[in-house]
């Protein structure tokens, strides 16, 4: 083998709000895919451990590999791919290092090469014969020169096995904002890819802007991997969950059969409604939240995006999920092509008249592959931030477009509707009066403490 010690970094500090209290779950798949090859592997997640990076460094070590997904933290990012020993090889991957090579070999001299795509095979072959151009899908430095290899023909799947989480240091809590709870969670993938075809959606491509396969696992995988976990929530992070309603039917059968009592959450579409015969097997299974993308309150946008529903079958699907207590987290898109703020701000009565529980709002992002790119062309009065790819217009700038997000949120999130999130959670047992307590003192510590430095008021200890 060409390299024996290998650390696998997931090297953020802080991360984004709705994805910081959870698992690295990519890394750990490349992890695992190479433990069978090297004398040591280690894990680290930077956002739980408290000994310094170099610390997991010695003599021994020859290899590093990084996962990058997000444009977060880049000064930490940066300061911690810089500081790794001359002597030992720097690979990167992730979804957002796939998208970003020529930027990230610029912006980082220390980086050897990058794995583009799903990185289990290419880790593999980089352990047992280094970094080489026979190796489709890495692009690295060769004499001053960056050298990419062709495109991997099929992604890898690995679907035998699942991410050994012994490798792990940590367990995942569910956090809200700066509030960790003591609920366990962890991660796991049912399915690659996604074989549907909204307009405004690169999901549907791999990080290459390729089409990605949809590829799902059997569901006897899918469930003795769930009977490994110890979390009681699992998160999937499937594109698209729900993809196969027989699929899901058949795991909800294996599941109760087996008598696992976890919960689930889940991205799904919204014709999972079609299907109440599943949707009361998922609910008996444990599958207790849904994230579906509903995207706008309006059917002129809805068409466009070529979603496949208008809002009256949207209201019709809905008629048939709020039978279930499952919770609905619904995503909205701020500042869709064509919609004034008006237009935008009917989410909170549209969401309202569905039973939404929570909203996720995002700002319209034109990226790399997306198709959005293309049917903006010719629209003068359109434009796309260069650094982020939000898309914004002459008549609502992305300042406008981001107090729109905040005042859909503040006029949705309404006692009602708390309420009723609350009683879901019980339902569920999230809550127990002692969680709902320190939920309490500690929103209300937060807010005392955002008054009283907008006052330059001293609280000491009190509020620490």
């Amino acid at each position: 083998m060409k390299y024996k010690n290998v650390l696998c970094v997931y090297p953020y500090k802080r991360e984004l709000k709705t994805v910081g209290f959870l698992p690295p779950i990519g890394l750990e798949y490349v992890a695992s895919a190479i433990e069978d090859l090297v004398e040591s592997i280690t894990v680290i997640d930077l956002r739980y451990e408290e000994k310094p990076f170099l610390s997991f460094i010695d003599e021994r070590t020859d290899l590093v590999l990084f996962s990058i997904n997000w444009e977060a933290d880049p000064e930490f990012v940066r300061d911690v791919i810089r500081s790794v020993p001359e002597q030992i090889t720097v690979v990167v991957g992730g979804r957002h290092a796939t998208v970003h090579v020529a930027e990230l070999f610029q912006e980082h001299p220390r980086i050897d090469a990058i794995a583009r795509g799903d990185g289990e095979e290419i880790a593999r072959q980089i352990v047992q014969k280094g970094i080489s151009p026979d190796i489709d899908g890495l692009s690295f430095r060769s004499n001053g020169e960056i050298v990419h290899n062709r495109n991997r023909l099929l992604e890898t799947t690995c679907w035998g096995g699942y991410p050994n989480r012994n490798l792990r240091r940590y367990k995942y809590m569910v956090s809200v904002d700066e509030f960790t709870t003591d609920v366990e969670i962890d991660l796991m993938l049912g399915s690659r890819g996604c074989p549907f075809n909204c307009k405004f959606c690169d999901f549907k491509f791999n990080p290459l802007g390729e089409k990605r396969k949809w590829s799902v696992r059997t569901p006897e995988s899918v469930v003795s991997e769930i009977k490994s976990i110890s979390a009681p929530i699992i998160g999937f992070a499937d594109d698209i969950f729900t993809a196969d309603m027989d699929w899901v039917e058949r795991v909800c059968d294996l599941l109760i059969a087996e008598g696992i009592k976890k919960k689930y959450a889940i991205n799904a579409r919204l014709e999972v409604a079609r299907r109440p015969d599943v949707l009361e097997k998922m609910y008996k299974a444990g599958f207790m939240a849904f994230l579906m993308g509903i995207e706008s309150a309006h059917d002129k946008t809805l068409a466009s995006m070529n979603k496949g529903f208008t809002t009256a079958k949207v209201r019709e699907y809905f008629e048939t999920l709020r039978r279930f207590n499952i919770i609905y987290h619904c995503y909205f898109i701020i500042g869709n092509i064509g919609e004034s703020r008006e237009e935008m701000m009917d989410i909170v009565r549209f969401s309202h008249d569905l039973g939404a529980d929570t909203l996720g709002l995002s700002v319209l992002r034109a990226t790399k592959y997306s198709p959005l790119k293309e049917m903006l062309k010719g629209v003068d009065h359109y434009h796309i931030q260069e650094e982020s790819g939000k898309v914004y217009s002459d008549m609502l700038s992305i300042d406008d477009l981001q107090q729109i997000r905040r005042d859909v949120n503040a006029s949705f999130f309404t006692l009602p509707v708390i309420l009723r999130i609350l009683k879901k959670m019980i339902v569920h047992r999230l809550l127990t009066l002692g969680r709902v307590y320190r939920i309490i003192t500690f929103t209300a510590s937060r807010k005392i403490r955002k008054i009283a430095k907008k006052k330059g008021i001293r609280l000491g200890n009190v509020f620490k």
